[in-house]
């Protein structure tokens, strides 16, 4: 037996060398190269699509709240003359606390946190830090045509009025209209300034 090992090449006894092992490192690192964009793009649609499902649900909702007495045909809109978007959309959190879970509120590529619900009434109430959507600055009736209704609040690393950076998207936005479709919109398609569609508020 010990003649047997003695008479196996050098070779065979030792393991890697250097050289080998910086090869085999340098073939994973381009490997991950290709895969690890493909991943974070497959992620990218992942959360576009739940972005588009809370739209939509949160769309339901308003349309149920503006064809209700207390409506009026008008989607919900908070006190004042421009309302923020936390203000309109406690409207529904109010009419049905019970149905909506505090994340239907949350872009899952945004910024936002879900609500705290208190555990003695089950309630919660949304607030520009639990809040991922804008909405309708003005009243507007669901008989309204061509017109957005609701969007993420920002794209990605956004930059406001007083240089604070905000998460959302890559390249551009989630906005539904008032008919209730849904698209993507491109940063550049958006407004200079505030990279919000036009007629809605953070």
């Amino acid at each position: 037996m010990l003649q047997d090992r003695a008479l196996r090449p050098a070779r065979a006894r030792r393991g890697f060398t250097l050289i080998e092992l910086l090869v085999v490192i340098a073939i994973i690192s381009i490997i991950a190269g290709f895969l690890v964009p493909t991943l974070l793009r497959g992620r990218g649609e992942a959360f576009k699509a739940q972005c588009t499902n809370n739209l939509k649900q949160i769309y339901t909702l308003a349309l149920g709240y503006s064809q209700s007495s207390k409506g009026n045909n008008a989607f919900p809109i908070g006190e004042g003359r421009e309302p923020r978007a936390h203000e309109s959309l406690n409207k529904l959190v109010e009419r049905e606390f019970e149905a909506l879970k505090p994340n239907l509120f949350v872009c899952p590529e945004g910024e936002a946190s879900p609500a705290e619900v208190d555990p003695d009434t089950k309630k919660y109430v949304l607030d520009e830090t639990n809040l991922s959507y804008a909405w309708v600055k003005r009243r507007m009736k669901n008989t309204t045509a061509n017109k957005s209704l609701s969007s993420d609040k920002y794209i990605a690393e956004f930059e406001d009025a007083d240089a604070e950076t905000h998460d959302g998207h890559r390249q551009g936005m989630e906005v539904l209209m008032t008919d209730g479709s849904i698209s993507f919109v491109e940063e550049p398609d958006l407004p200079a300034e505030e990279k919000l569609p036009e007629g809605l508020t953070r």
